[in-house]
């Protein structure tokens, strides 16, 4: 057991009451079963996701002690949530890959002089605990408000097509340097994929009839940054309204770029090949509907 892992088992049981919820997720919504199945698999890949997000900044453990010190912390954290879902039945064959990245992981974390290094990560296991706490209870309030229940209503199979589980796993996958967390990560990515593509495959007909324009597309920039601003993409293939092939279009990530941010309306990453189905706007741009699915992206 890790300084990490032990300094966790001592503190972690405020967590309980948090697994428990995660356990208890209602994946019925009234959904057909590929849609269900899908915020099965979203929920289950959600610890490692912070671990992936950070291996593509390019902080790969090994070279500093106090990031390692964080890597420790983050690890034994995702560990515990991994085996948490595990034994809430929220696994749906991820949890076991989902294990293996982390012990990848760990493997490359250096060795540092006992004594103060393993003060650091005690502390910092400390303050995600503290943290997974305030989250805790920040989700309690908005579960009770009305503004969640819009959320909740909003996780509709539209949704989830226009936001592929896998989003974040491609988003880091060209930076990540190390070949074992690459075939990790794309060991993922493969088992996700099944899933996403038998929404692919539901009946879109009614939300493609009361679309302004589909086309086939090829997104050219959709940075996560700049969510604000329109993607950029252009037209590969068109179907419906006037969106001519070679046309380069914009389309928006969120509704009203001057409100506030409640997450975008589609997961773009650039080079991806999309069919949008979109309503025109006054100033040109696409606004995404339902309907809208990612069709391919480039291996890395």
């Amino acid at each position: 057991m890790t300084v990490a892992d032990d300094h966790l088992a001592r503190v972690g049981a405020v967590l309980d009451d948090l697994d428990r919820e995660d356990a208890a997720w209602d994946f019925d919504r009234g959904l057909p079963d590929c849609a269900r199945e899908t915020l099965a698999l979203f929920e289950a890949l959600q610890p490692v996701i912070p671990i992936a997000i950070k291996l593509g900044f390019g902080r790969a453990p090994g070279a500093e002690a106090d990031e390692d010190a964080s890597w420790a912390a983050s690890i034994a954290l995702a560990r515990r949530a991994v085996l948490a879902r595990r034994a809430g039945g929220i696994d749906h064959g991820l949890a076991a890959d989902n294990l293996r990245l982390l012990d990848r992981v760990e493997t490359l974390i250096g060795v540092w002089p006992d004594d103060d290094w393993a003060e650091v990560v005690r502390n910092r296991v400390q303050g995600l605990v503290d943290a997974s706490q305030r989250g805790a209870q920040r989700g309690t309030e908005l579960r009770q408000s009305h503004q969640q229940a819009e959320a909740e209503d909003g996780l509709s199979v539209g949704w989830l097509l226009r936001h592929p589980t896998d989003h974040w796993l491609h988003s880091e996958l060209a930076t990540v340097s190390e070949p074992g967390c690459r075939a990790l990560l794309e060991a993922q990515i493969a088992r996700l994929d099944p899933s996403y593509q038998e929404l692919c495959r539901l009946d879109w007909t009614r939300e493609e009839a009361v679309a302004d324009v589909i086309c086939e597309i090829q997104i050219v920039s959709a940075s996560p940054g700049r969510w604000d601003e329109p993607a950029s993409a252009v037209v590969i293939a068109p179907i419906k309204g006037e969106a001519p092939a070679g046309e380069r279009i914009s389309v928006r990530l969120v509704e009203d770029p001057e409100g506030p941010f409640n997450g975008t309306l589609v997961s773009f990453l650039p080079d991806q090949r999309w069919r949008i189905c979109a309503r025109r706007l006054e100033d040109d741009t696409l606004l995404p509907l339902d309907g809208t699915r990612r069709l391919a992206t480039p291996r890395s």
